[in-house]
């Protein structure tokens, strides 16, 4: 980061206009991480910086905010530079607009050497809150001003461990109900970098009994708390659902324990999915919303048995507007969608006579492409189900079986995704309709392939001549 900062303070010499390290770069390095980020306020107009950063370090200048002047050159895929322009006539006025002391530290880049921290431009105590793990908010209006702020606070008090003091926790109860003004795509950069944590639950939860902040982040979060649940459960849906995700928090720890290939199996969780946010994000914003269909579904029988089939068809809806008001990426939203959808196939599997390879093939083709993802989301479901009525017999039983279909999934690649033996132009040749029966009929080849009916081309040509055979004797030919 040294070099980069030599090179972006040389370049800066060259348009004569002064620059500051600030905000979250000085902050992650006095906490002992390395920033990703590279945040600098510049004393004139950011733009020609920008395109010249770009220029000289091969990156993509993004315009932030017009209104604002605020810049980014994005530098593939090492770091970004964050430029804002000098708010006020020196950088002490800008430092006391932002919004929690901890961020509210510059230096002159220029002065950024080995003894930089001695040159630290503190005016608010900062430095201190730092060593004491303290988050303050720089002042009363400073989270009224931008309503982001407020779940920023969550955010940086849950990576950090810092305690909020109580003046700023009731700034930001204050600030929660304005949280809707904010952005969408920057209240989902600040939620996906939240549930990134391995430690997310407790602050999810925090979130809901002390700020109430899902009640304006969720929707169909209020009905979820009024639906009370059938005997196999003892909580209602909302309360289970932040089980879930405490539960799939202990499992994702787990995992290079419990699974062979866990360490994989966690690194592929915690890999980008889109925009630098991760698969385990949108996983665990799943278990808020896997069971929002419920409350449009729930009816009660004569012997009062309360049921909610339909549910996760039913909660498409709630995770679609989600996905909207947060503008998700496609392949985010597909995720989510995915998620919540089949979230419920592992159990209907589980209690099925037929746990047939077919059986288990049909369920692997279901979900993909996301296989594992849906099994991990829903182990997580029946644990938080099972633990909260004190059924550890039970979930036993279900993570058993789970893991063991993970394991098996895993180690027979070739089994559950079999290698083709015809294409859709053989099929073609053999005699079948051009069209959708194609892939009917591929798909019905591979099934023929994991019973064992096909095991080589001449078979697999065989076998669809009989059926066409079969169809054209039938009343239906």
């Amino acid at each position: 980061m040294w070099e980069i900062l030599k090179q972006i303070s040389s370049l800066a010499s060259s348009l004569d206009c002064s620059l500051y390290l600030v905000g979250g770069t000085i902050r992650d390095k006095l906490l002992g991480y390395d920033p990703r980020d590279i945040d600098l306020v510049v004393s004139g107009s950011c733009l020609p910086l920008a395109e010249l950063l770009a220029k000289e370090l091969q990156g993509t200048v993004v315009v932030m905010d017009q209104e604002r002047e605020t810049v980014r050159v994005v530098v593939k895929p090492h770091y970004q530079i964050d430029l804002s322009p000098l708010k006020g006539n020196c950088i002490e006025r800008d430092l006391l607009a932002r919004d929690f002391t901890i961020n509210a530290l510059a230096i002159k880049l220029s002065d950024y050497n080995n003894e930089w921290i001695s040159k630290l431009i503190d005016p608010l105590g900062g430095l201190q809150d730092i060593k004491l793990g303290l988050l303050r908010a720089v002042s009363n209006s400073s989270l009224l001003d931008d309503p982001l702020r407020v779940l920023r606070g969550v955010r940086l008090a849950a990576r950090y461990n810092l305690s909020i003091l109580p003046p700023t926790s009731v700034l930001i109860k204050q600030g929660a109900r304005r949280i809707h003004e904010s952005a969408g795509e920057r209240i989902w950069q600040e939620l996906a970098s939240l549930l990134s944590l391995h430690h997310s639950y407790t602050w999810v939860d925090y979130m809901d009994r002390e700020l109430e902040l899902w009640h304006y982040l969720l929707p169909g979060r209020l009905r979820m708390e009024e639906t009370r649940q059938n005997y196999y459960h003892v909580e209602n849906v909302w309360r289970h659902s932040l089980r879930t995700m405490a539960c799939l928090e202990s499992i994702i720890k787990e995992l290079p324990i419990i699974l062979s290939n866990g360490q994989f199996l966690l690194e592929k969780l915690q890999a980008e999915l889109a925009g630098r946010k991760s698969r385990m994000s949108v996983l665990k914003l799943a278990t808020l919303l896997h069971d929002v269909g419920k409350p449009d579904t729930a009816s009660t029988n004569e012997n009062g048995t309360i049921s909610f089939h339909g549910h996760p068809e039913a909660g498409l809806p709630y995770a679609e507007i989600l996905a909207k008001q947060l503008k998700m990426s496609w392949l985010e939203k597909q995720y989510l969608l995915d998620l919540v959808r089949f979230h419920m196939k592992p159990l209907h599997l589980y209690t099925s006579r037929d746990k047939s390879d077919l059986a288990v093939y049909r369920l692997f083709r279901d979900l993909q492409p996301t296989p594992f993802d849906v099994l991990i989301l829903s182990l997580a479901d029946l644990t938080a189900t099972y633990t909260a009525g004190e059924r550890l017999s039970e979930s036993s039983a279900y993570t058993s079986f789970c893991l063991k279909l993970i394991e098996e999934y895993s180690s027979r690649q070739n089994f559950y995704n079999p290698p083709s033996f015809l294409k859709g132009d053989d099929l073609l040749a053999l005699g079948v309709p051009r069209g959708p029966m194609i892939g009917e009929y591929l798909e019905m080849l591979n099934e023929a392939q994991i019973t064992g009916e096909v095991q080589d081309t001449h078979s697999a040509k065989k076998w669809i001549s009989n059926k066409l055979t079969k169809r054209c004797l039938s009343p239906e030919c």
